[in-house]
């Protein structure tokens, strides 16, 4: 979709495509309701449904006459048996206007809605090619059945646009897209956190996501993974799908969905569930745009490697002094963390990775005299280089035990996705994760980790496991 609109004019590139496509990871087909006729895009879950835009005249309050006058509405459509959709329908009259509404996005409740549309709405003899009605952000709140409390966002402004709104699982984060002034490019990705019953000021997500082109339609979903379509960071042509992921405060390198979603067309608006299995995507491979479903294989590790602890803890002697029997002596040791030691051979542990200073000095114990230079030694101590689970050895039944795969210490490698099994299967579930196990006994949890492609377009996957005692 081109910047002018951001969401008002779909440019379409014409191209044949399969109405089916695989890969070894996915398998993709357009959904029923989406039609060869109209556009219909951005879909999100809704209660047992799919909320989309379109452009489709059915049920709406606004009547077309051609293809380039149409408006775009917020659509609901709820599954009909095993296979079916219902008919299309206008999801409420309350927020529908006059312009363009959508896309949207709710809380996990579903009682809370942000969505765009054109900021004037008040203008009975309207132009829709007016390029100074900017889109904005507004919201509503589901009561007795209707959304009333239509309120503008905090920080839409006439002059710029502020458009595909997504809000994070625990709504205390909402991602957007905007040409404000300030930005990297075109339309950039920016989030703000609630604070106060309010939000907190705009933050850009940086070069590292944001290009001289636009970055837009976010999509937040759990365990921190945010997806977002883009047409300036290298794909196959046109808008393409990526996700990222902030670690330790820092975006991750986008990482380019696979070739069954992503096409020479443009590709955008993506939904997935929580276990990254099944979901939606906009994309217009049939010269409309459409929504395609997709299906992902389960991702396998051949082998798995068993956590090695690291070592922290030495025992400290000294090989090179010769002190003659017969003066007693005090070997003193300093750490350089305020820790003393007394000895001939001491045993100290230090508190991680790290660079330390270790000195002993070697004291008459009759004047108090050093009789020996002060020895310096230089203690260097590295992770082992391995993937790491990060967790209690032991636990109790029905009590939940926090995982944490983020401190894997692999030099060169940048992670992109975390994989735990905890003895169901690999599931993705990001750096951080809590489980917990029903009964007693010895499990063995795993840790899959899938890396950034190498120069040859293959993905590295990393595996370890760690045992945990549950008593």
């Amino acid at each position: 979709m081109s910047k002018s609109f951001c969401l008002i004019i779909c440019a379409s590139l014409f191209l044949l495509t399969e109405s089916m496509a695989q890969s070894d990871n996915y398998i993709v087909k357009p959904m029923p309701f989406s039609s060869r006729i109209y556009n219909e895009f951005s879909p999100v879950f809704y209660k047992g449904g799919i909320v989309f835009c379109s452009d489709q005249s059915g049920n709406s309050l606004v009547s077309y006459k051609n293809n380039q006058n149409r408006l775009f509405k917020i659509f609901f459509v709820t599954k009909k048996g095993r296979s079916g959709w219902t008919h299309p329908e206008i999801l409420a009259k309350e927020i529908t206007t006059a312009f363009n509404d959508g896309p949207a996005t709710f809380n996990e409740n579903g009682n809370i809605m942000y969505y765009s549309r054109n900021n004037s709405i008040e203008n009975s003899m309207r132009n829709i090619t007016d390029t100074t009605n900017k889109l904005g952000i507004y919201s509503a709140e589901l009561i007795d059945g209707k959304w009333t409390n239509i309120k503008p966002f905090t920080y839409n402004n006439p002059l710029y646009s502020y458009c595909t709104p997504a809000l994070t699982p625990d709504g205390e984060r909402i991602y957007f897209s905007s040409d404000m002034p300030g930005g990297n490019g075109g339309m950039d990705l920016y989030y703000c956190d609630r604070r106060n019953n309010d939000w907190d000021r705009p933050v850009n997500l940086g070069p590292v996501i944001n290009t001289t082109k636009n970055e837009s339609f976010p999509f937040a979903c759990k365990y921190g993974r945010l997806y977002f379509a883009s047409d300036g960071h290298k794909g196959f042509g046109g808008k393409d799908l990526f996700y990222t992921q902030e670690i330790n405060g820092e975006w991750i390198n986008p990482v380019h969905l696979d070739s069954a979603i992503n096409s020479t067309a443009d590709d955008f608006g993506i939904v997935v569930d929580s276990t990254f299995e099944n979901g939606y995507f906009s994309t217009n491979r049939r010269k409309t745009d459409d929504i395609f479903s997709f299906i992902s294989a389960p991702i396998e590790f051949s082998s798995c490697d068993t956590v090695k602890e690291n070592n922290y803890c030495f025992t400290f002697y000294d090989e090179k002094q010769r002190i003659i029997d017969t003066i007693p002596v005090i070997y003193q040791w300093d750490f350089g963390d305020r820790i003393i030691q007394i000895g001939k051979e001491v045993r100290h542990c230090f508190p991680g990775p790290g660079k330390y200073p270790v000195k002993l000095t070697i004291i008459d114990d009759l004047t108090g005299d050093t009789i020996a230079k002060q020895v310096e030694y230089k203690a260097e101590l590295e992770n082992i280089k391995q993937a790491y689970i990060n967790s209690d050895k032991v636990g109790s039944v029905d009590k939940s035990i926090s995982f944490e795969g983020v401190i894997s210490d692999l030099k060169g490698i940048r992670v992109t996705d975390y994989l735990w099994n905890f003895g169901e299967g690999f599931k993705p579930g990001g750096p951080f994760i809590r489980n917990t196990f029903k009964e007693k006994g010895k499990y063995m949890v795993k840790l899959g980790l899938l890396a950034e492609k190498d120069s040859l377009g293959v993905v590295r996957k990393i595996c370890v496991m760690k045992k945990v005692i549950i008593n």
